[in-house]
Parts: C-alpha cells; structure tokens; sequence
C-alpha cells in the first residue's frame, strides 16, 4: 500500500484521480525535496553535504520500454520499496534538480501504485516557469466573423474538472463554454472557454490548459479567451449562462 509520508506525496495521489488539482500539484513539487539513487559507493554515513560547482553527479538511469529515465522518488520509503540492496541516495529541491538534468526524461516513483513521467519539455517548462504561460496565443488583428454556439456533445466532464479549479481561484468570476469556428485560424470547429477574472490572466489560463489536456472530450482541442464586462469581444457570452460562476458576483444579474 502507498501510504502517503509528506506533502507531496499527498498532492500526487489526489492529482492522479483530481484533473483540478494537477496544476497545484507542480507548484508542490516544485517546493519539494525529492530522492535520487547515486551510482556508485555507498557513503559511509548520512548527513548533508555542500555541491561545489563543476562537481560530476553520477546518477543511476533506468531503462523502460527502450527509453531511458531519470528515476526520483517522493521519499527514501519509495526508493526502499523497489531496491533491495544498499544504495546511496541524494536529496535535492525538485526544482533544483530539474535545472541540473534539465534536457533529459524522468520519471517519479518508479514501480510504486503512484508516479509520473517527465518529459523534456515538461522539465524545460517547469524549470524556465513557461508552465504557467498559455502555450499559444492567437490576436485577433482585423474584424473577422466566426461561428459560435453550444456544443451538440457538451463536455460535462471538462467543466467539472474546470468549475473545482475555478472554485479555488478568487480572480474567477465566471466561465462560459462554447462550440466555435474560426476560419481566418485554419483550425477544425472545437471547444472554446471564455474565462472572467480579474487578475492573474495566464497563469489562470495556463492552469486551464493543464487540466484540460488530462479530459478526453468530443471536440478537442480546448481554447481560451478572455471575457469582459464591457462585452466588444464575444458577446455570444454575455447572452448564456455561464457552467461557472462565483457566488455572490452579481455578474450580469
């Protein structure tokens, strides 16, 4: 059984079965220590010890399915469940760690009931804080007709995931979800949300696509778009009701 021995731990068993909680889940491990197996001797006691720069770490890889990993472990508990020798260890802040390997796949918690792989552009995107960033934009430059509506197969699931993220940021005030086309971008017919916040713009809608991505949903993939109070953007949101919307707004009453 995984039994859960920090913080982290207990943020990614919830991030494996909570779609919401997976963009809180890096910032926790970002936070975090987490374990690696030193290749070769092991020293003759613990304790901590200082990195001098240009010092070589030589650190055990693992083979899965013809790809090489990076193995981290969550805790030493992790790396005592699937290694039956004595082995060297090192702790490191996780974001740390990402600096120094970034460019190469990892994966956390092998052969435990909980883990993840890293790919490189993940590990590039956590490292040089892109994660939070929209992965695209796309600026409307010149007057451009669209098609919108609702979608024939609504994504109950997508706006669940995303009203449980909403409900833990306060600069959401609403959200709406829409079916939408536009021709000038060469992109098939998808889903589209338009978000109402206050602040924290990107990082909101970063957040957004993370969960989103984790959703299997009939018309992929999902945008964003940000919606005023004014209107002049999409107006079609002004005119439904939004799957979201924070208690006690008092939007568009």
């Amino acid at each position: 059984m995984f039994e859960p021995e920090n913080e982290l731990e207990e943020s990614l068993i919830k991030a494996s079965t909570d779609p919401a909680h997976r963009p809180q889940f890096y910032k926790d491990l970002a936070e975090s220590d987490i374990f690696i197996i030193q290749h070769g001797e092991v020293p003759e006691q613990a304790g901590k010890k200082t990195l001098a720069p240009g010092m070589q770490l030589k650190i055990q890889n693992i083979e899965i399915d013809g790809k090489l990993y990076i193995p981290v472990f969550s805790s030493i508990s992790r790396i005592q469940a699937v290694i039956d020798t004595e082995v060297g260890y090192l702790a490191f802040n996780a974001l740390e760690f990402f600096e120094i390997v970034n460019g190469s796949e990892l994966i956390l918690n092998p052969g435990s009931e909980y883990g993840k792989e890293f790919t490189r552009n993940e590990v590039a995107s956590i490292v040089n804080g892109t994660i939070w960033e929209p992965e695209h934009t796309y600026e409307v430059e010149n007057e451009t007709t669209v098609l919108i509506g609702q979608p024939k197969n609504y994504p109950h699931e997508l706006a669940e995931a995303l009203t449980a993220y909403f409900k833990t940021q306060q600069e959401v005030l609403s959200a709406y979800l829409a079916h939408f086309y536009n021709p000038a971008t060469g992109d098939p017919p998808h889903t589209l949300v338009g978000i109402l916040a206050t602040e924290n713009w990107n990082e909101i809608i970063a957040s957004a696509g993370i969960i989103a991505k984790e959703v299997e949903i009939a018309d992929p993939p999902v945008d964003f778009v940000r919606v005023d109070t004014e209107g002049g953007n999409l107006d079609y949101f002004h005119e439904i009701e939004p799957f979201y919307q924070k208690k006690n707004s008092g939007l568009f009453q």
